[in-house]
């Protein structure tokens, strides 16, 4: 999501002293909870199933829900930060997931637990995750990519902690124990949420809509949907089935979940290698094609060789770690080069409902195939055939012909090389730049766009 303000001269002050990075520091660790325990859903799948004793399919349910809602929340109730702002929308978010992991204790089917752990916790997460970098991004002008990088930071170092953490809670607790203190460290979001201080020219600010019929009208933006799409759809299938994977070739539960940690440290390691060596790095043409379409056909193609011994499993982990850790950010990239950050805010709602949709499809229907081939391998084909194509989509739009002719009056930023200015490619297709012109007149777009411009970003690692 991407704030814009009005061209108000008191609207575009920036907060100064140490509030605004008490704000990162809040924005950090919300981060840090909600993909904590959202990316942890393959250890919840492996407990639940256990305790229900109920089908690969009927338990994916529960994993599926929690992402479908905290994505598709992130859209329909954006009306609470536009009108409390972020403040309210965190320690709202934070209430509705801490009752919704407290009440998970006291389930006793899993059709509650759909609407606890699914509906309840997932309208939660999603009321705090995009509000939190929200206002980071209300509180500075100069250093926003700085600041956002370390907010991003805390959806690795979520993913490293948390699997970790809920394994030594069972091991105490039992699953009724753990579900109430992952709901006690919830109730900390509203802690978050209350040190992010509403600034006198909040009501100046606004939000850009989500959904627009101007990035529908051309097939690059139909393209980045159908590639979130299926980004979204086989990440989830492996998140959701990699314990169980493990354990069905003989590893231990508590070393299993030591497998998500292993992509949590993966990807936040691309994330910075990328991030130092700057966008070009990304996108360079062999580096895109080695790191999305290279990694994607290694994944695909060898798992069941890897996933026979525990050393096999963990480089199966870093591998598709360090390649959803670059592909996020080879996303955010070509997206900003080829649609610009205005279309990106405008069609949002578009791409957040794409990852709402593979989420709740993926765990299901990977679900049927084990149940009905009795063999985890064939949904790993399946997750990495999907997440190989959605690289090519985007590769391949990378490859075309990414960059029109300069226009002196154009609304991007000027790049000097060879006395040209780079512009987003669908502003020149389009011919929409009056209309372009129009929302200039009226908003002030980020020079730096955060790196969560896109909701793959900011719920898929």
């Amino acid at each position: 999501m991407i704030v814009v303000a009005t061209k108000r001269k008191s609207a575009m002050e920036e907060e100064e002293g140490c509030e605004r990075w008490g704000v990162v520091v809040a924005a950090f660790f919300t981060q840090f909870i909600v993909c904590g325990v959202t990316y942890s859903l393959g250890v919840f799948h492996v407990i639940f199933k256990d305790v229900f004793y109920e089908s690969h399919f009927d338990t994916s349910w529960i994993g599926s829900i929690l992402l479908y809602i905290t994505a598709l929340s992130s859209v329909m109730f954006r009306f609470v930060t536009s009108y409390w702002g972020s403040r309210v929308s965190v320690m709202l978010g934070g209430l509705l997931s801490a009752t919704g992991l407290a009440l998970c204790m006291l389930a006793s089917d899993l059709y509650q637990l759909y609407l606890a752990f699914g509906l309840l916790t997932g309208i939660g997460f999603g009321l705090a995750c995009s509000p939190s970098i929200v206002a980071v991004e209300r509180c500075f002008i100069h250093g926003r990519y700085q600041a956002l990088s370390v907010v991003v930071g805390g959806i690795g170092a979520g993913i490293i902690t948390f699997p970790i953490l809920i394994r030594y809670l069972l091991e105490y607790f039992a699953w009724r124990g753990t579900m109430l203190i992952l709901s006690g460290i919830a109730l900390n979001l509203c802690v978050c949420g209350a040190t992010m201080r509403p600034r006198p020219t909040d009501k100046e600010l606004r939000l850009l809509p989500l959904l627009s019929c101007l990035p529908m009208r051309h097939p690059l933006f139909h393209g980045m949907c159908i590639a979130n799409l299926f980004w979204s759809f086989g990440s989830t299938v492996i998140y959701m089935y990699l314990p169980a994977y493990a354990m069905s070739q003989g590893t231990t539960f508590e070393t299993s979940t030591l497998l998500v940690s292993c992509v949590g440290m993966a990807s936040f390691c691309s994330r910075m290698i990328f991030a130092f060596m700057g966008h070009n790095s990304t996108l360079d043409e062999v580096t895109s094609v080695l790191c999305s379409i290279g990694l994607g056909v290694v994944i695909t193609g060898i798992c069941p060789l890897l996933f026979e011994h525990y050393p096999g499993q963990i480089g199966y982990t870093l591998l598709f770690g360090f390649y959803s850790g670059f592909w996020t950010t080879f996303l955010s990239q070509v997206a900003r080069e080829l649609i610009g950050p205005e279309y990106i805010a405008l069609g949002n709602g578009y791409l957040c409902c794409m990852v709402a949709l593979g989420s709740l499809a993926a765990g299901p229907a990977a679900g049927l195939l084990i149940q009905e081939e009795n063999e985890y391998k064939h949904a790993f084909y399946l997750a990495g055939a999907c997440l190989l194509w959605s690289s090519i989509i985007m590769v391949m739009f990378k490859l075309k012909s990414c960059v029109a002719p300069s226009r002196e009056d154009s609304l991007y930023t000027k790049e000097k090389h060879d006395d040209t200015q780079k512009v987003p490619l669908i502003l020149d297709e389009l011919g929409t730049k009056e209309k372009v012109q129009m929302l200039a007149d009226d908003i002030v777009v980020p020079k730096h766009p955060h790196p969560c411009a896109t909701p793959t970003s900011a719920y898929l690692t």
